[in-house]
């Protein structure tokens, strides 16, 4: 009797118990509290530890957030068009643009809904970490709110995916998005009014030229079939496109008198040099990276260290991304650069004569689709005033300007219009990239225009430049913008395969400053940025001088590209050459050649006195002033607003420099010989200097310039009221990184200034990691790249477990 109520047990046991353990493990598996360990180096710099990828994103996004909320609130800010709300109307105009250009919630939600759906979970992890110290911060706003929101006088609100994609638009969209072709359309015109169109377009084509066959190439190549002359048809200009261009030229103009007050550097790009096995000292890859981002504090790079089982990554990121740009795993090292490609078009649109709201497209009247904002924008007086406005798209794009009387409006097409959330969930399957295949076509993914660079463990070496390109009409000129009407549209887009890219070049390695990627791409109206004269030379110049190299080698190519005067590549031969063949006919020609001879070319000050070492350098910017305003001031008189910044542009005076080497051009610039006003310039130099300095080249020397660690980000939103430290000007990233992929992992050195942590208590103090990095960062010194546990672990100065629920 017993042993059948035994067995009678047994198979009740057998058929229930099973079903409660699995229902138990079920919700222990719901109620189990995930704990994420954070290890603080001694840079402030956290490190997570989780069991899982899901734990370790919500952890990223809440650590980032105590280090930095309310630079990620005016992020997204910036992007939402919600600025005003905060600063008032000085920003109105600002909100406006972003909300003309932008999109509504919707459709950023429709954008997330097309991704991997294990991207879209870690993003929505990633902004569940940000609400989770939002809301620890709203219940302790005294300790845990920055001193900004106090002074400023608004809360945070929760995070979501939508706003993570936000962010990222506002500051990845920043390098695509330009207005150039009006401006050259303005050009194009005014030189017309002046010189007739003959040999105004002779003299647009050397200005603006459609492809320079010697410009340097991060790619080597001997194909260079094009030339600088245009031979397109060029489209007819409207009046409308010139008025628009000042409009817009004087926004900018504006923007970059307020960011020069704040001593911000507007010279963004970034820069990288990757080195293969072959050309390795040691026999492995290398990297150096640079992403020049300007100097704001906190930091605009936020450093990071993410583990989880079978995933290690460690690096560096624009604030709010959720994912590393900067950085390396276990199986390569990774960074990306501005490409510059020509992702952009400006559309010229028909309106009707009755009705602005409808433009021609294909031979009928379109209505314009039409979206009302309301805006929300605080006023002097502390109150706030809803203003409504409306704005309106084609089938281009939003409509940046309308002018009835005219019947003319302009529209902006971006290539990578809605795969913004496509792109960002690129770099994180690049991330998860185990070997080249796998980052290569996360590379295809990306949709706008950057340089990404792939350097492994096993001595390869990959360059590619990504982006989204348009098939553009052959008959379209595309230095200026496109007729709307419909004949002229995109014929679909280049596919991945044909963008320039190149794994284990025959050099061993690649180097790109925002330079032209190979001999055949063109970047449209922004041709003149790859010229022939262009900063990228001075890592090739850096690295054809060495045979095999190390990191320190690196670190040397890139300290001399941040001192040098960019000029001296090609103008500071060509200047000798003129004095020594003239040296005779005056005594202080002898002098300048000993003197620009013994000059290392750089601006620096290595005794910390305040000066530039080199007195000779006052006088070579003195010099090529002279030059430059000999060649273009009576030429382009009046169109100097204009032509400056192609003439003298920041990556190198091509133009000038084919002038002076006596190069072929299409428009006779010159009425005397080069050397003549070579040296016209150089005695123009000589008596201003021996006039305010007096005669002895060492009384040249000159103050030093500075670079303030300022307030307002590159997309010109307040994000601090900290301190702005100043260092000497330098044309470096705002962080650096150099990586060896070595066969024990991932070693190296890196420095990201101003510190880690951006946070400013309610009565001012500082973290003890807000500027603990500018002095090393002018020091030229750097800290411990950190990989392994382990060397984390002897780096840590705090250590805390994080309970996700």
């Amino acid at each position: 009797m017993r042993r059948r109520w035994l067995v009678s047990l047994l198979l009740v046991l057998v058929l229930i118990l099973p079903q409660h353990i699995v229902l138990a493990g079920e919700m222990g598996k719901k109620e189990k509290v995930g704990e994420v360990t954070i290890l603080r180096d001694s840079y402030g710099v956290p490190h997570l530890y989780a069991k899982n990828k899901q734990d370790l994103y919500e952890a990223y996004g809440y650590v980032m957030a105590k280090d930095r909320l309310f630079q990620l609130e005016m992020f997204r800010r910036g992007n939402e068009g919600t600025v005003s709300e905060i600063f008032g109307e000085a920003y109105l105009s600002k909100d406006l643009q972003t909300r003309r250009d932008g999109y509504t919630n919707e459709e950023v939600e429709a954008m997330l809904a097309k991704i991997d759906p294990k991207y879209e979970e870690l993003i929505a992890q990633f902004a569940k970490g940000i609400s989770r110290y939002v809301e620890e911060a709203l219940h302790d706003p005294e300790e845990k709110l920055s001193k900004e929101f106090h002074d400023y006088d608004f809360l945070p609100r929760e995070w979501t995916s939508t706003d993570v994609v936000r962010l990222f638009m506002a500051s990845m969209t920043f390098f695509m998005d330009n207005h150039q072709e009006l401006t050259n359309a303005r050009l194009l015109a005014d030189l017309e009014e002046t010189f007739g169109k003959e040999v105004a377009r002779d003299m647009f084509d050397d200005l603006v030229w459609v492809d320079d066959p010697e410009a340097p190439t991060s790619i080597p190549t001997e194909n260079k079939s094009k030339n600088r002359s245009s031979s397109k048809s060029m489209q007819t200009i409207s009046s409308v496109a010139t008025n628009v261009a000042k409009q817009l030229d004087r926004e900018r103009e504006e923007y970059v008198q307020a960011s020069e007050e704040l001593g911000l550097p507007l010279s963004v790009g970034s820069n990288a040099i990757i080195v293969g096995a072959d050309k390795s000292k040691t026999g492995n890859a290398l990297l150096m990276s640079g992403p020049q981002v300007g100097f704001v504090a906190p930091g605009f790079l936020y450093e990071v260290g993410l583990h989880t089982p079978g995933y290690d990554m460690v690096g560096s990121s624009f604030i709010g991304y959720p994912f590393i740009m900067f950085g390396a795993n276990n199986d390569f090292a990774f960074s990306s650069t501005a490409g510059y490609g020509n992702v952009v078009d400006l559309f010229e649109e028909t309106i009707h004569p009755q009705d602005s709201t409808k433009y021609l497209y294909k031979g009928e009247w379109r209505e314009m689709e039409k979206r009302t904002e309301l805006i929300n924008v605080k006023k002097d007086n502390g109150e706030s005033e809803m203003i409504e406005e409306v704005f309106y798209r084609t089938v281009h794009g939003p409509v940046i300007s309308i002018d009835e009387e005219q019947q003319i409006a302009y529209s902006k097409a971006w290539a990578f219009r809605g795969t913004e959330a496509t792109s960002m969930a690129a770099f994180m399957e690049a991330n998860f990239a185990k070997n080249r295949n796998q980052f290569e076509q996360a590379a295809s993914k990306f949709t706008m225009s950057l340089n990404w660079y792939y350097v492994s463990k096993n001595g390869d070496i990959g360059y590619y430049h990504v982006g989204k390109y348009p098939i553009r009409n052959a008959q379209i000129d595309e230095r200026i913008p496109t007729p709307g009407t419909g004949e002229y549209e995109w014929e679909g887009f280049l596919p991945f395969k044909e963008n320039p890219q190149v794994v284990n070049p025959k050099n061993g390695y690649v180097v790109n400053w925002n330079n032209k990627p190979e001999a055949t791409w063109s970047n449209g109206e922004n041709s003149f940025y790859w010229g022939e004269d262009n900063r990228v030379q001075q890592f090739i110049n850096g690295m054809e001088a060495r045979g095999k190299v190390t990191l320190d080698d690196l670190n040397d190519i890139n300290h001399h590209a941040s001192f040098v005067a960019l000029r001296t590549n090609k103008f500071k031969p060509l200047l000798i050459e003129a004095l020594n063949n003239h040296k005779g006919s005056n005594a202080n020609y002898g002098v300048l050649i000993e003197e620009l001879e013994n000059w290392n070319n750089l601006k620096e000050d290595t005794n910390k006195d305040g000066y530039y070492d080199a007195a000779i350098a006052t006088f070579f910017d003195e010099w090529w002033n002279n030059v430059h305003d000999a060649l273009f001031e009576d030429q382009l008189d009046g169109f100097s607003e204009i032509t400056n910044p192609i003439t003298n542009h920041r990556y190198g005076g091509s133009l000038a420099y084919r002038l002076l080497n006596e190069d072929e051009t299409n428009y006779q610039w010159l009425e005397e010989s080069s050397e003549q006003v070579i040296l016209a310039s150089v005695e123009k130099a000589l008596a201003t200097l021996e006039e305010e300095k007096g005669q002895d080249v060492d009384s040249w020397k000159s103050e030093i310039k500075k670079m303030t660690f300022g307030h307002e980000s590159l997309i010109a939103v307040p994000h601090s009221n900290g301190p702005a430290p100043s260092v000497i000007e330098m044309n470096r990233g705002s962080e650096n990184h150099y990586i060896e992929m070595a066969p024990g992992g991932p070693v190296g050195f890196n420095i990201t200034p101003p510190g880690q942590i951006g946070f400013v208590k309610k009565d001012g103090t500082i973290s003890n990691y807000y500027t603990d990095q500018v002095e090393m960062y002018e020091n030229w010194e750097f800290k411990p790249y950190l990989f392994k546990k382990k060397d984390v672990e002897n780096a840590m100065i705090h250590s805390t477990k994080l309970q996700l629920n």
